[in-house]
Parts: structure tokens; sequence; C-alpha cells
């Protein structure tokens, strides 16, 4: 009730000024309604603009809460001659019909075609730009899998074969990829401007990354209201779908965008694995066969905005924030184990049945308020974030064991309850300027995070007896202080950025039950350097260094068991390290057409998963761990062209020699080195099927001849998709339709084999689908993002100037 009598106090000025309202309808001289016209107020006698609207379906317009004056009122539509009316405001004024006179000659000059989306090259990064063109007619998710250097692989989108950060107006997005995915996919593309390819990113992003993905949105949205609703139906074994609804509004202080998804799921999961185990004088015990089917329900709601506020001329906030709610999620695992012993013909092994109940709510919210400072643009942000998750996990399992005549010998069964609590808070300062010929922006970031995770195993196979050994409470906490610098130049002939950023790092990893405290303390320092050379117009040499870090996940800490089976564990690693990577790259490019990459890339440390094998106990363990180290030697080859006006094809090529080394844990171990050569294709062709760009399809091919995963080794990955899309009324609706994975080929074996390693998996998730989807947009959607601009006769009320 008091936050009720303040709004009143607060709201109580306000009233005491008279508020008119201020209607008309707009028509041609059939007197037929001109819908979606741009209708502009401007207060006199300075021209300053006031108010803004259109014209709906019927032509109808309306301006609320108009005060006392004289105004202009400008009325414009493509192909109408606009419209100026003098008006004096005192009362709640109603203009009826207002006519439009057609322009024949604009009608005449106008040819519908679609803007072509362009490539812009940088020494650090690659521009797609997108607006208003054939790309953008569908949403985020589809401009990332045809942007140039990005590669959209099982969820994840990768950048030289490693995953990218995503950034969303150079603010981090902290999503994992199913949450990403849902977000991209309900973000309509019409409201993205460009993506930026970040290969070398400066080091006002954090350093964690060695590549970003930022997708800068258009900021200039069409005065008035807009919106769209968005539908998609998947289905390979299980149907599944997607609604969600978009609304964007802006006026002269305000612009606001707030998008709902809802995404019901029921997923099949299908795996199949081999484990050859050994005796301990190195020859063959037995192999294991196992075959698991699981199926996944969920249904995730999401909800994201973005708010931004002019305070004056010089001062704007921002407000981003996404909430992610996936409760009641269930996992129904049934997997069969077929045990051969050395020599034998039959089959013993048994079968296991898990079920998984699991919770999961996250969420962020960043807010920033940007300040201008003098006249030479430079600029002061201060940014705050909170990011949270919490989720639960509840696991039953139960395995019957029988003999090779198939009769029971034995029951085993457990149940696990988890939870997890993350809280992540930032604060950070950057400043943007000049300092003689040179850009200079700086800044400085705090990060706190607290993690507070758990685990209670219950041996359930006689009663309900708590496991210590199994059941953990892991506490772990982490500060980064970050301070950095950033200088770029441009001459006739170069340009040149390079920058330092410096991360103090504290970290306390406290296993309650094992007894085991991880700290570490250690300040790290990630310079970047891109200088390139113009040749001439059409011809472009860039050479490239960064230095970056890559932290352990937060789960991936967390000293916990999951079983799949009895003998197939999933663990975490609290004694894990950070891992630094170093990236060189010469890059030539020929009118941004052409581009040749050399590249190097060393990381110390890496994290990844290694698939072991306990000959002893008869247990296949896959843990994340350091590995010694990972390098890649890699030359490029891409291709962005439009071979016809109506076909853009773009291509990328990569041969490379890949190598890392780890420790043997169950190898007495020794060291193990695996290396492979690979060759990497990715072609994408967009073909606009018609004159005016309503009708626009997409092929795609990606193959992967070999890669290394950890300790596992993957070979002949091939993807491939056909799209069509049509835009429907006008414009005012878009249909598509998407076969995936035609060939069913995108996943293929991951073998390890070294030592006394034997062991092999195929993990078929539902890849070949085919996807309907659907958009529908009303309100202020066809008109293009363009500033208010006065009518012509107002220039008269104003002095001339002339400019020296």
């Amino acid at each position: 009730m008091k936050y009720l009598k303040l709004c009143v106090i607060l709201l109580l000025p306000l009233w005491s000024v008279a508020q008119h309202n201020l209607t008309a309808r707009i028509v041609d001289k059939e007197t037929q309604p001109v819908a979606f016209a741009n209708a502009l107020l401007f207060q006199m006698p300075d021209s300053t603009f006031y108010k803004a609207t259109t014209s709906d379906e019927m032509g109808k317009l309306s301006f609320t809460d108009v005060a006392d004056g004289d105004y202009v009122l400008n009325i414009s539509s493509v192909g109408y001659v606009t419209l100026s009316r003098k008006l004096t405001i005192n009362t709640t004024t109603d203009l009826n019909d207002l006519q439009m006179a057609v322009n024949q000659e604009e009608l005449d000059a106008v040819t519908v075609t679609a803007k072509r989306p362009t490539v812009q090259r940088k020494a650090d990064r690659i521009i797609f730009n997108v607006e208003n063109t054939s790309v953008s007619t569908g949403n985020a998710a589809d401009i990332l899998s045809v942007t140039p250097g990005i590669v959209a692989m099982n969820g994840e989108y990768l950048v030289k074969n490693k995953a990218a950060v995503v950034y969303i107006n150079n603010r981090r997005v902290y999503l994992t990829s199913d949450e990403l995915n849902q977000l991209l996919n309900g973000y309509t593309g019409d409201n993205v401007k460009s993506v930026e390819v970040i290969t070398n990113p400066p080091a006002r992003y954090d350093a964690d990354g060695a590549a970003v993905i930022n997708i800068v949105t258009s900021t200039n949205v069409s005065l008035g209201y807009k919106g769209s609703v968005n539908g998609s139906w998947t289905v390979d074994t299980f149907a599944k779908y997607q609604v969600g609804l978009s609304q964007y509004y802006k006026n002269k202080w305000l612009n606001v965008y707030a998008n709902y998804n809802y995404n019901p799921r029921k997923d099949l999961l299908q795996a199949e694995s081999q484990i050859g185990f050994f005796n301990p004088d190195g020859s063959r015990s037995d192999r294991w066969f196992m075959n698991m089917d699981r199926v996944d329900r969920s249904a995730a709601h999401a909800i994201n905005t973005t708010i931004d506020i002019q305070l004056s001329d010089r001062s704007t906030v921002s407000i981003m924030g996404n909430l992610n709610i996936n409760e009641n999620q269930d996992a129904v695992n049934n997997v069969e184990t077929l045990i051969l012993q050395n020599g034998a013909t039959e089959f013993s092994g048994f079968n296991t049945e898990s079920a998984i109940a699991r919770n999961k709510n996250n969420g962020w919210v960043t807010a920033g308020l940007l300040n201008e400072l003098g006249e030479n643009g430079a600029t002061l942000n201060l940014e705050a974030s909170h990011v949270f998750v919490n989720g639960d996990a509840n696991q039953d399992l139960f395995s019957t064991f029988f003999d090779t005549a198939g009769a029971t010998t034995s029951t085993n069964s457990f149940n696990t309850i988890a939870n997890l609590d993350i809280a992540i808070n930032a604060l950070k300062l950057d400043y943007s300027g000049s300092l003689g010929d040179y850009s200079v922006t700086t800044g400085l970031k705090f990060t706190d995070i607290a993690t507070l995770s758990g685990q209670d195993f219950f041996d359930t196979n006689s009663g309900s007896i708590l496991d210590p050994s199994n059941s953990d409470l892991y506490d772990y906490s982490e500060t980064i202080y970050a301070a950095y610098a950033q200088l770029e130049r441009d001459w006739d002939k170069w340009s040149v950025s390079g920058g330092l950023r410096a991360e103090q790092t504290e970290v306390v990893g406290d296993s309650r039950s094992l007894g085991l405290v991880n700290t570490q303390d250690y300040l790290g320092l990630f310079p970047n350097l891109s200088l390139s050379h113009y040749i001439n117009e059409s011809n472009t040499l860039s050479l490239t260094y960064k230095r970056s870090i890559e932290r352990p996940g937060y789960n991936t800490l967390n000293p916990f068991n999951y079983f799949i089976n009895d003998a197939n564990v999933e663990t975490g690693n609290p004694n894990l390290q950070p891992a630094f990577t170093n990236d060189i790259g010469f890059t030539w490019d020929i009118d941004n057409t052409y581009t040749f990459d050399l590249y190097y890339s060393r990381t110390d440390d890496i994290i990844d998963v290694l698939t072991f094998q306990d000959n002893q106990n008869q247990i296949l363990i896959n843990q994340d761990a350091n590995l010694n180290f990972e390098q890649q030697y890699s030359f490029d080859f891409s291709v962005f062209k439009y071979l016809t006006d109506r076909w853009i094809f773009y291509t990328q090529t990569s041969l490379f020699y890949q190598e890392n080394e780890f420790t043997g844990t169950f190898s007495n171990n020794e060291t193990v080195r695996q290396n492979t050569t690979g060759f990497y294709i990715a072609t994408n062709n967009f073909f606009q099927l018609n004159e005016k760009g309503t009708l626009n399809m997409d092929v795609k091919t990606t193959y992967i001849s070999s890669l290394l995963y950890g300790s596992n080794k993957v070979e002949g990955i091939f993807g491939s998709s056909i799209g069509l899309s049509q835009q429907l009324w006008d414009n005012r609706a878009l249909l598509t339709l998407k076969y995936n994975d035609i060939f069913l080929s995108q996943n293929q074996v991951m073998r390890t084999r070294y030592l006394n390693q034997d062991n092999q998996s195929l993990s078929l998730p539902e890849t070949q689908t085919f996807s309907l989807g659907f958009i529908y947009k009303f309100g202020n959607f066809r008109l293009e993002n363009r500033e208010a601009t006065p009518p012509k006769d107002i220039e008269r009320t104003t002095k001339k100037t002339r400019e020296i």
C-alpha cells in the first residue's frame, strides 16, 4: 500500500497538465484505408519531435495524452505524397478522414527486391551484415547457421574448431547450448543488424574464450509498436514443438523488446558402446556390449527482454534480462549390457533401469548506464550483472544380473539426490575515447562466483543406507579482478589494434566429504595484437596473436558420480586447473571474397573429457581432466561470393594437424600422445528463387574426416540439411521447411585405443529431423528502421546557416 501511495504522489503533477486525444483515419482517393502509414507529431515553433504512431489495418491512428499547443502532423507511406497538417490542440480532436495522394513517380521507381547480405573482413573479425536482407527473414539461429566463419554442430557454434562464447550487443550470454538455441530460435531475424565473428577478441572481452560471436541488434527500431508470433514443429522419432511471442515498442525515449518461448519436448537418445577389458598380464579378459535407450521429457519456459531508456541526449540506461524455467523434467534410461568372456560363446550380463527427475531454473539480468562525454565521442559505461542457477535431480537405478543361461544371479539398486546453486555477480566500468591519433578503450571488472552443490547417495538394495563414499557437499567460490587497455589506429595502408588484459583469480574449492580443499591464486596476463597491411583495394594481409584462458566449469568441479549403469560412470574433478591458449594467425584477404588463413594454436592443461577403463574393477569412467597440452596447425581457405544475382555461395575448408598429450591414469600413469591429420569442409548455398526474394532455399553440408576429442578420436562426420522459406500475405508471414541430417551421418563412432584401453561409443540423438516453422508479424512491421524527420516546410521556421 505504501508503494501505491508513493506512485499516486509522483503522478499528481502529471494530472495537473491538460491531456487530449488526437485521432484520424488515413485513406486514399477511393477512401480505402492506408494501413501502417507513419504519423509523426512535431511541436511548434521549433519543430521538436513529440510523438509517433502508425495507422492500423483500417487506416485509423490515435495519439493519446497530447498537451495543449501548436503542432505539425506529418503522415507518410511508401507510394503516397507526404501529407502535412498544422494543428492547434486544446481539446480532444478527431480529424476524420485524411486523404493521401498517390505518388506515381515513386511507385514507378520502386522495385521490390531483397537487399544483399554483405561480408566485411577485418584483422580480428568477420562482420556479416544482414539487416533488411533476405537472410534476416527467419530467426537468429537461422542467421548464425549461414554466417561465414561459424559452424553449427549439434547445438554448438564453433569458430576454428573451438566452441565460441556468445554475446549480444557486447554483453555476454550466460546460457547452456540448449538454452541459447531456445533463445535464438525465438529471436526474430529482422531484429538482427549484423553478426560479428571475432576470431581475435580485443581486451574488452573476458579472457576466457578463444573466439566470440557478437550478435548486434538493430538499435533504431521503427517508432511505434510491432510484434510477431512464431512456432515450430519438429519430428524424428518423437514430435516436439516451440511457440513464442515477440513484442517491440519505441517512442522518443523508450525502446522495449520482450520475448517469451515455450518449448515442450520428448527426445530419444540411443547409444551403443563396447569395452574390451584386459587382464594384468595384458591378455584379453572379456568384452562388454552396451545398448541404451533414453527418453527425456521437458517443458521449458524462457523469457528475455531488452529495455533502453533515453535519460537525456547523452545518457542511456539499458537493461537486458533472461529467465529460463525448466521444472518437472524426467528421463527414463534402459541399458542392456552383454558380457562375453574371452573364449566363451554365451553371454552373461545385466539390465539397468534408471529414472531421473530434474528441476532447473536459471536467469540473468544486466543493467548498464552509458554516458557520452564531451564532443569527441568519448563514452563511459557502468554495468552490473547478476546470474543465478538452481536445480535438483533425483535418480533411482535398479540393475538385474543374469548368467549365461539367463537366470537372475543378483540385483543392485541405489538412489541419488543432488542439488546445485550458483550465484554470479559482476560489476564493470568501461571508458572509450581517443588519445591523440589512437582510439583507446580501458576498463575494470570485478566478478564474484559462489556455488554450493551436494549429493546424497543411498544404497537401496537392502533398505536405504547412506553411502558417505559416494556422497559429498561441495562449496566453491571464485573471485576475479580484471583490468584492461586497448589501443587502435588506422593509417592509409596500415591498421593496428593491440591490448592487454590482466586478471587476478582467487579460487577456493572445498569438498566436505573428501576433506579436500583446492585453493588457487594466480595472475594471468592476456595480450592481443592485430596488424593489417592494405596492399591495394583488393588485397589485405593481417597478422594476429591472442592469449586466452579456459576456467573449469562449475559442474565439472563437483566430485559427484552420475551412473549410466553399474559399470559406466561420469564424474567431476575438483582438482581441475585453468587452461591457457596461445593463438597466432596470418590471413590474406582478396576482395572480401577469398580468404587464406594460416594459424597455430596451443593450449596447455586443456580441459576435456578423458574416457578411462578400470580393467581391475571393470568400470568405464568419463572424467573431466587436464590434458598436458593440445596443439593444432591449420591452413584454411574460404569463399563468400554471389555466383549469380540470386545465388550466394559460401564455403570454408581446413586442412589441419591436431595433437594432444595426457596421462593414462589407469595405464600405470604412462604418457599418451595422440595425433590426427584431418580435413574439414563446409558449404552453404543460399538461393533466391524469385525476383522479389520472398521464396528462398538454403542447402548446407559439412564434412570432417577426423578429429580428437580428449582421449577419443572420431572419423567421417558428415552433416547435411536443406531448407525452404516462403513469405506470405505481403511479407506479413513466413513459412519455413527444413530437413536436417539427410543421410543420417552426423554422428560417428568415438574410439579410445592405446596401451590397455580399448573402448568405443556411438551416440545417436534425434538428428534426422523434419521441421515446419511459422512466423506471423503484426503492428508496424512494414516500416524500416529510421529516425523521425521533420516536414520540409518547418525548415522555413529556422534561420539558415552556412557550414565552412
